[in-house]
């Protein structure tokens, strides 16, 4: 399969993180994708942004997705005379951003050329971690990798796809500072078991409903 441009990639590379050891401590709601086609959980705080249905076209495409980014900090009255953001005393803001999207896969043979199209064919992805998993009870692939730009790394990535019903498979992402999947790890799977493509009807519509355990 010929891979075009990686949507994917591009979206990871305009993310500058700053390396920071944190305790997320983050709590979660459900979401239900406005397509009716997955629900997960996904942080509470976040503020979500629907992607839509990219147009029709040769290859595997995008059919519905969302992207889950931590908010901005408030700033808030600082000692000093120009005032600011009181980092201090809020501790290190989260970085982390969560994607997940719904893809058309049947142009697929298998799980290989899925994580090549999507991810691994990219010069700037540097794979470290490379394992089946199970998405919904599905078989899938957990890559972890660097985002090497100019040999400097400027964020990672967790990516668990999976080929689902052989049309339509699923990408769940997660983006982060370089070097903190160990910090990341028990959320990421945390939210990868948490996913299925069995939304009860008439649940599409309500983005988040209440926390999640």
């Amino acid at each position: 399969m010929r891979r075009g441009p990686t949507l994917l990639v591009s979206l990871i590379a305009l993310l500058p993180f700053v390396a920071c050891a944190r305790d997320s401590g983050r709590e979660f709601a459900r979401y239900y994708d406005e397509q009716g086609m997955f629900a997960l959980n996904l942080p509470a705080a976040n503020d979500f942004t629907v992607t839509p249905p990219q147009p029709a076209q040769s290859g595997p495409r995008f059919l519905t997705g969302v992207v889950s980014s931590p908010p901005a900090p408030s700033p808030s009255p600082a000692s000093g005379a120009f005032g600011g953001i009181d980092v201090a005393a809020q501790g290190e803001p989260d970085q982390t951003v969560y994607q997940a999207f719904a893809v058309t896969a049947d142009g697929f043979d298998d799980l290989d050329q899925m994580a090549l199209y999507f991810l691994t064919g990219d010069p700037i992805v540097d794979v470290t971690i490379d394992d089946p998993t199970r998405v919904d009870g599905n078989p899938a692939r957990l890559i972890v990798a660097d985002i090497d730009q100019g040999g400097e790394v400027t964020s990672s990535v967790a990516a668990a796809m999976t080929l689902g019903d052989g049309a339509t498979g699923y990408l769940i992402v997660a983006i982060f500072p370089p070097g903190g999947w160990d910090d990341e790890r028990d959320d990421f799977e945390r939210i990868v078991r948490s996913f299925r493509t069995d939304v009860p009807p008439g649940l599409e519509t309500f983005p988040v409903d209440g926390q999640a355990s």
